[in-house]
């Protein structure tokens, strides 16, 4: 039984030094696979152009308008709206013509 005496005392040894090297088990070590996962790319996001006008036309006049009527500067009032009412009118044209804009 000389052998394996030799065999438990070599792998007392190394449990020994993994301990002190901070592994906690004799097992395989563990390796990156070969090839990673790769990720999906996003789905590309996509608004309408009555969303983007509405945006960048319509709600800043409607703001102005609101201003312009709680401070009582009605002749400005007047104007914006009149902006706003041809605006409307541009906006009514894009939501009908469904056109579609990619954001992202």
């Amino acid at each position: 039984m000389p052998g394996q005496a030799h065999i438990l005392l070599q792998t007392l040894l190394n449990l020994k030094l993994l301990r002190e090297k901070g592994e906690k088990s004799i097992g395989r070590k563990k390796r990156s696979s070969g090839n990673p996962k790769k990720r999906r790319p996003p789905r590309p996001k996509y608004t309408s152009r009555a969303n983007i006008f509405d945006h960048e036309v319509l709600a800043p006049l409607t703001k102005k308008f609101r201003q312009a009527l709680k401070s009582k500067k009605y002749e400005e009032a007047q104007m914006l709206y009149k902006e706003i009412v041809e605006a409307r009118k541009q906006h009514r044209l894009w939501l009908d013509r469904h056109e579609w804009v990619k954001i992202r």
